[in-house]
């Protein structure tokens, strides 16, 4: 399991103001929460956030925080975004102890190209994610599933992933994760309209006489 560094700092202030001020130092305002150290509201550097957050792991990274020389290890929790100008406006962390298992979710990654999909069949990964319990450090980067052998109408579930030892998932195991399913046919193309002919009336017999 990937680890990084991350320092931050305690805030006193939390007016408005200082948040503000905060963003605008480059910052990200957040809070820590845990059983051992309670809450506590802090502030950490944009920029080693979305480093941490851009890795493989993502926000499933150990990260190893230093909040003014006490080191506690967290992961992040929840994330408030800004949409209007793209960036994060607050983080939540969590406190992770090494001998207590967390629940949280990681993707579920295809491997293999299955065998109906180069008969014309269409994939559909219907689950691309899964809630997991484990400790801290076993936390996979992502769940495999393998589907080269699929043919189309096949599916795997949940129960159909193999997970690495001290990992348990917590989905349902009838869930669909992916299947192949038959393309559909094209629509015969449309026929030309033909503007019918004009019903002519048949004339009685013996109606016109020459």
């Amino acid at each position: 399991m990937a680890e990084a560094m991350l320092n931050a700092n305690v805030r006193e202030d939390r007016t408005k103001s200082s948040l503000k001020e905060i963003r605008e130092s480059g910052a990200i305002p957040g809070v820590v929460y845990g059983k051992q150290m309670g809450t506590m509201a802090i502030s950490v550097d944009a920029k080693e956030l979305k480093q941490i957050l851009g890795s493989v792991t993502g926000r499933n990274t150990l990260i190893n925080m230093d909040v003014n020389g006490s080191k506690q290890t967290v992961m992040v929790k929840s994330l408030q975004m800004d949409h209007l100008h793209r960036g994060i406006k607050h983080v939540d962390f969590q406190q992770v102890m090494e001998n207590t298992k967390i629940k949280t979710v990681v993707p579920i990654q295809l491997v293999g190209v299955p065998k109906g999909v180069t008969h014309g069949g269409i994939l559909q990964h219907d689950m691309r994610s899964a809630e997991i319990e484990c400790l801290p450090s076993q936390i996979p980067d992502a769940l495999k599933i393998e589907v080269s052998e699929m043919e189309i109408g096949d599916a795997l579930s949940v129960s159909d992933i193999n997970t690495p030892d001290g990992v348990k998932i917590l989905d349902h195991p009838h869930t669909t994760v992916v299947g192949v399913a038959t393309a559909k046919a094209p629509e015969p193309a449309g026929q030309p309209e033909v503007e019918p002919e004009p019903i002519q009336e048949a004339k009685a017999k013996g109606e016109e006489k020459e």
